[in-house]
């Protein structure tokens, strides 16, 4: 996954995003299901993707933008 796609949100939005991803995490680590090695290496997969989006939103650049009045 190298290419990286620019989006303008705001701090509240990136917020809301951040609280999602926390949720799906959490469902995904609570789901109950026969420990196969299939579903492990799954499991496994989607949380590392999960925590990867997570450190890319909070580690990216933020644009200033002027204050609302």
């Amino acid at each position: 996954m190298t290419d990286i796609a620019t989006i303008n949100i705001t701090e509240k939005q990136l917020d809301l995003l951040l609280s999602g991803l926390r949720y799906i995490r959490s469902a995904e680590k609570l789901r109950v299901e026969e420990p196969t090695p299939e579903y492990v290496r799954t499991r496994t997969e989607k949380l590392h993707e999960i925590a990867t989006l997570v450190d890319t939103l909070n580690s990216s650049p933020r644009k200033q933008s002027a204050a609302q009045v």
